[in-house]
């Protein structure tokens, strides 16, 4: 059996080919083929990773109240500018009761030069070791779903890990690894839309496989002939289509939670770091302090808007921003399909019934569009070719189907065809199938 593992920001996937065909394996109990890459550690020690990781971050926070920080003395002394005391015990201002630790994104720190670990209820684990975790999780669901723990898999991987210059050797290495902690002793790398090209079978002929997901868009040109797939140039950036979801949670929700709102003769608002929050459904749940709460109530005997401000702290207290993001972002998906969408939204103090548009909704992702505009100029220019010379586009990637995207896209290749590849899943598909490897040794 052969084995692919797409280990993505946002989510992953894991599929096998028996010889005879591949498939894409329901890793996650309660989200299925498509697995949120979220690990949650409670304070015992035990580790939840996936859907169920949200879910039990979700009801731990739900039922404990606000949080509440104290200082940990750290045992270890550092420098200090104070020349009177040279050396001063390190401390943290943190939630010594937290029933655990949430762990989102962790493929985007892969290329940082910071080599740091994090104290997980009195546990130093580095990025290598929390990666572990949600791998060694797949490793057991695969043997659970097909009999065999695998010991080989081909890792995806982004044309370029966020960072600098020297982020792809750093962020390869930790992924290795990470694997090799997790139980798999023959790593291969393979950069994701050539395995999403693998799957697609594309054309005879030049294409572009363009894979548009939560976190990272990911473009590789490819020719195809008699003899196989070459790679002809890859880019790829931090342009995801969780960005397009926050832009439409500033834009339906958050003005409900108080964002826009100002009050008294100075025309106060909230604070920067409340409003920016409020897209971000980790930092709206940390959020939950006394002293913040407190500081809401105060606000509002001050002259701030009281409704607003009542469905802000319900979002806080109950937890509510990831139930919000997953349903902004299903509003996000319907604007593919219609001209408009409506967000219906009740629960506690939190009220908002938002109506967005198509065209709305593309112009407030009118600089995610530049961005894109200008990723497709760079690697047809790093392959040497001109529009006309792109026979084929391959979409992958939820975001794919966004059809400003497509648009933009129609207009800058007029003359290539289109081809939808499994939106979640073609990448893993992709490393799974025989053949890949080959496709990647071709590249130049």
């Amino acid at each position: 059996m052969r084995f692919g593992l797409d280990f993505g920001t946002s989510n992953t996937s894991l599929a096998v080919n028996d010889g005879t065909s591949t498939r894409v394996l329901p890793i996650d109990p309660l989200a299925g083929e498509t697995m949120p890459t979220v690990l949650y550690i409670r304070s015992d020690g035990s580790a939840l990773v996936g859907r169920p990781a949200i879910e039990a971050y979700l009801e731990d926070n739900r039922t404990r109240g606000p949080l509440r920080r104290e200082f940990q003395m750290l045992g270890i002394r550092m420098a200090s500018s104070d020349k009177e005391q040279p050396t001063v015990e390190a401390h943290i201002y943190t939630d010594l009761s937290a029933p655990g630790r949430l762990f989102q994104a962790l493929k985007t720190f892969l290329g940082d030069p910071l080599e740091t670990r994090t104290n997980v209820f009195g546990s130093a684990k580095g990025l290598e070791e929390l990666i572990a975790l949600i791998l060694a999780h797949v490793r057991m669901r695969a043997k659970e779903l097909t009999g065999v723990a695998p010991e080989e898999i081909t890792l995806g991987r982004p044309v370029r890990f966020i960072g600098a210059k020297d982020a792809d050797e750093r962020a390869t290495t930790r992924l290795r690894s990470a694997a090799y902690l997790a139980g798999f002793r023959n790593v291969r790398f393979v950069a994701e839309p050539v395995a999403a090209a693998h799957a697609a079978e594309t054309a005879i002929g030049t294409s572009l496989v363009f894979d548009f997901g939560g976190g990272t868009l990911d473009l590789c040109i490819v020719r195809r002939d008699e003899r196989g797939v070459a790679v002809m140039a890859t880019a790829g950036g931090p342009i995801g289509g969780d960005r397009a979801t926050e832009l439409l949670i500033d834009e339906v929700v958050a003005p409900r939670l108080g964002s826009r709102a100002e009050w008294g003769p100075k025309r106060l608002r909230l604070p920067r770091y409340i409003v920016n929050a409020l897209r971000d459904w980790h930092a709206l749940s940390a959020l939950n302090e006394k002293p913040l709460l407190d500081a809401l109530d105060d606000l509002v005997r001050a002259g701030a808007p009281k409704r607003e401000l009542a469905a802000l702290r319900s979002a806080i207290e109950l937890q509510l921003g990831y139930d919000i993001f997953q349903r902004v972002d299903a509003m996000k998906c319907e604007l593919s399909s219609a001209a408009s969408a409506i967000l219906s939204y009740h629960h506690a103090d939190v009220d908002v019934d938002a109506r967005a548009t198509r065209g709305r909704f593309e112009r407030l992702i009118a600089a995610l569009l530049g961005e894109i505009e200008a990723l497709i100029a760079d690697v047809l220019r790093d392959a040497g070719l001109a529009p006309d010379d792109i026979v084929e586009v391959v979409y992958t990637g939820g975001s794919s189907a966004i059809p400003a995207v497509r648009a933009l896209v129609k207009r800058m290749l007029p003359f290539a065809s289109v081809k939808d590849a499994a939106a979640f899943t073609s990448v893993a598909a992709g490393l799974a199938m025989p053949g890949v490897e080959e496709a990647t040794a071709g590249a130049r």
